[in-house]
């Protein structure tokens, strides 16, 4: 097999899953960190491998793969792998479940993390940090976007609504693993893989507490921290829930989505 090289950003749910699927399938790879924070999606190189700026990205030999529900099927093709079974029902349900995790909850985990992480960190940069990083910025009007957006006060309403929808998820998943041992089969799939990058982040946003009413997503989250696939995705920052996060203003918010 050649080298399989994963542009990816630590912080990143949608590298997370490529990560958890490499590791699944014992699969070994080259990092190459894009670090978001100093705009290096946006830089020639990598916009050579992505034209769009976006991570993860897979390179194996020549072949370039892009978006990390693409990247896992091919991974699990070349390892010839049983994540995505053949019988055509399951398969079926295994790429549902991954449009759920790629249209569904990737939106909806953004407002928590860029307003209870992102924002916190830009708050505790030093003075001046900011402007010199927007100045590296290749795109000028979305620099003013970013700039004002991460100084602009945390946005709960936002958050709200982002806590409603992954309870909507959560509750659509409780009713498939009522049905079943996985989320698609009885067997392992990326649809685990998927919504298992989704586990994490509620663990890293201090949300864990939303499994509480979904008994089989807990039974389910459970077994998948277990596996030892889940802390090798994680990389550098393993600390969950995140230190920047407030812890009770989340709960807060929580209490808000449920009344």
């Amino acid at each position: 097999m050649g080298r399989i090289e994963l542009f990816h950003e630590w912080g990143s749910i949608q590298s997370h899953k490529v990560r958890l699927c490499l590791a699944e399938l014992d699969l070994p790879w080259i990092s190459r960190r894009v670090d978001l924070a100093a705009f290096a999606n946006l830089q020639a190189d990598f916009l050579a491998i992505n034209p769009l700026g976006l991570v993860p990205a897979l390179r194996f030999g020549d072949e370039i793969v892009t978006e990390s529900s693409r990247i896992n099927e091919r991974l699990n093709d070349l390892a010839s792998g049983g994540l995505l079974p053949t019988a055509p029902d399951v398969r079926q349900r295994v790429r549902a479940w991954t449009s759920v995790a790629d249209n569904v909850v990737h939106p909806a985990v953004r407002p928590p993390t860029f307003n209870l992480i992102l924002k916190v960190r830009v708050q505790r940069l030093p003075a001046g940090a900011l402007d010199a990083a927007m100045d590296r910025h290749p795109i000028a009007a979305r620099a003013d976007a970013y700039r004002e957006a991460a100084t602009a006060p945390i946005d709960c309403p936002a958050i709200i609504r982002s806590i409603a929808t992954m309870k909507q998820v959560l509750a659509e998943m409780d009713e498939a693993l009522s049905q079943r041992r996985w989320l698609a089969a009885e067997t392992y799939t990326l649809a685990d893989v998927a919504m298992s990058a989704f586990i994490d982040r509620l663990d890293r946003l201090a949300m864990s507490t939303l499994l509480d009413a979904v008994p089989n997503v807990h039974a389910w989250a459970t077994k998948i921290r277990n596996r030892p696939s889940f802390p090798l995705a994680k990389g550098p920052e393993t600390e969950r829930p995140d230190p920047l996060v407030d812890c009770a203003l989340v709960e807060r918010l929580i209490a808000a989505a449920n009344s």
